[in-house]
């Protein structure tokens, strides 16, 4: 699925309270220091809020998440959303680590490289790679 989809309708592969795996999802996992999506999986026999997404050694989505009620039955469908006000929110910090980046090898030069981050819904944290320390005019 693309990481512009915001909801799709998908069948649970493996449930153990905790972690959901499905066939299809629109969450967006753990990666690169951008955090995993968050939101809903919905079946008609049970509700769960997804408090992370991560991805598992085999390449699969994993959601970690807390049941509100009922189950989720593997073999079902359920309505998987993630919160989109959360993503777009992430999505401006993604860009502006790109920007972040472009503005440092503008100024810094070429050799700056990014060695990490961290992109959240309400911060983000770049780091790279400088041979000396910057100072207030730089």
């Amino acid at each position: 699925m693309g990481r512009e989809e915001e909801e799709a309708d998908a069948t649970v592969l493996f449930s153990d309270g905790g972690v959901v795996v499905l066939d299809r999802t629109p969450f967006y996992a753990e990666s690169g220091g951008q955090i995993g999506d968050t939101g809903t999986l919905v079946s008609g026999s049970g509700t769960a809020r997804v408090v992370d997404t991560t991805l598992a050694l085999d390449g699969l989505h994993q959601h970690h998440v807390e049941m509100v009620d009922g189950t989720l039955e593997v073999g079902g469908v359920v309505r998987a959303a993630i919160d989109a006000d959360r993503r777009t929110a992430i999505r401006r910090n993604h860009t502006g680590t790109h920007l972040l980046h472009s503005a440092l090898r503008r100024v810094l030069g070429d050799h700056v490289k990014q060695q990490g981050s961290y992109v959240g819904p309400d911060r983000l944290r770049f780091d790279f790679s400088h041979f000396e320390a910057l100072t207030l005019s730089r």
